[in-house]
Order: C-alpha cells, then structure tokens, then sequence
C-alpha cells in the first residue's frame, strides 16, 4: 500500500514540472524574425549604341527599315538630306528595340496612322527596364510635302518636342507642311498601310483603333556598302 501511494506522489510530480515547464514555455516571448533589407530595383540598362549614328548622310539613305506589324510589313526609306537627326534617332530606337511590341495607336481615318508610344508596350515588355535616350529633338521643318506614304515626326505645343511619335500620311496633308518634320518614305508595302487604315475605331472616339495592330519589330537593313562602316 505504501509504495502505491509512493507511486502516486512521484506521478503527481512528475505533472507539476511539466506543467510548470509548459507555462514557462508559454510565457516565453516569440522569437523576432530577423531584419530583412528593402529590395532595391536594379538600375535600367542602357541598349548599346547605332550603327547610324556613325554614317554619313549618303551612307543613311542607303539604309532601309521594314516596320514588321500583325497586318503586314511597311518597308521606309529616309530622308537624311533635310532631316538627319530624325532619321539618326528613328534608326536607333528601331535598332535597339525600342518599338518592338509597341502598335499604331492611332488611326485617323483620310489623315494618318501613327506609332511610337512607348505606354502602349505590354506589361511583360524587357523595354520597360531599359533606359532608352528619348530626348527631344529639334525640328528639321522642310520643303518636302506631306504626300500619300510619307513618314513624319508628330510634335506637342513645342516644334522642338518631338521624340518617338512617328506618323504616316494617307493622303496629301498640305496643313502639316512646314509644321513637322518629314524624313522618310514607304517605298514598299502602301497596301499594308492601307489595311491599318481601316481597322475599326472604338465607337465615341475619332481615331482610337478597336483593334490592336502591333508593331513587333522594326528592322533595320544596311547595306553591305555600309555595314562595315556602320559597326560601332
């Protein structure tokens, strides 16, 4: 009987220790997690500098550029004898990517279509962690007329303002000679324009296509004449 009753007591112990443990434990504060350093976003990389920047103009207007959209492909050739800045900036921006994915977000129905916006670059674009030089450039106004076919430069309230916006006539638009800088022509693929032209606009607006007609690419060919010179 005695050593029952020792059994007991030691049982009995054995519990008042766990359970003074288990409140100990509980009474405990909770470990802190460590300190985690902000996530800093890596700095935008710069694309690597044109070919065209280092040619000369009767090199330039040997180059062609094939605007590759979702309605077919567009073929330029450029004016570097009235305008060669633009047709410098044109050319990089088009041979470092810049308006890869970009569309022509505005179609203006007998007057344009135009491109080059840089907000209309999808969401998962590797553009959006480049650092592109999209200085503003300043107007090369010149006598060539604002015909069916003719790529030009679109501006804000300052001539001086012009960066990416690029726009292509659909017909003779003697209002915008002398007003933006004309620097190329299509040469090859005025159908295809033509296409773009009637792409539906969304209903309520005057020029904002319904449709999305991408730019995928725009490729920049140089001649074997020039390719050696043209390599940075």
């Amino acid at each position: 009987m005695v050593w029952r009753v020792a059994g007991w007591m030691l049982i009995l112990g054995s519990l008042l220790v766990f359970g003074e443990q288990a409140i100990a434990q509980q009474r405990r504060p909770a470990a802190r997690p460590a300190p985690t350093r902000p996530t800093v976003p890596p700095e935008p990389a710069t694309p690597k500098p044109s070919r065209a920047e280092k040619l000369s103009v009767e090199e330039l207007k040997q180059v062609r550029a094939v605007i590759e959209s979702s309605a077919g492909n567009i073929v330029l050739e450029f004016f570097p004898e009235v305008a060669p800045n633009h047709v410098r900036n044109f050319l990089r921006l088009a041979e470092q990517g810049f308006y890869d994915r970009t569309e022509f977000n505005r179609i203006a129905r007998d007057f344009v279509i135009q491109g080059g916006d840089p907000a209309k670059w999808p969401a998962d674009s590797p553009n959006r962690r480049l650092r592109f030089d999209t200085s503003p450039l300043k107007a090369e106004f010149n006598e060539t007329p604002h015909d069916k076919g003719i790529l030009s430069m679109a501006h804000g309230s300052n001539p001086d303002s012009a960066t990416t916006h690029y726009f292509i006539c659909l017909r003779r638009l003697e209002s915008l000679d002398g007003k933006y800088t004309v620097f190329g022509r299509v040469v090859e693929g005025l159908d295809v324009v033509d296409k773009i032209a009637e792409t539906p606009i969304e209903p309520g607006t005057a020029d904002k296509p319904a449709e999305r007609v991408e730019v995928r690419t725009i490729r920049v060919i140089y001649p074997s004449t020039v390719t050696n010179a043209a390599k940075p």
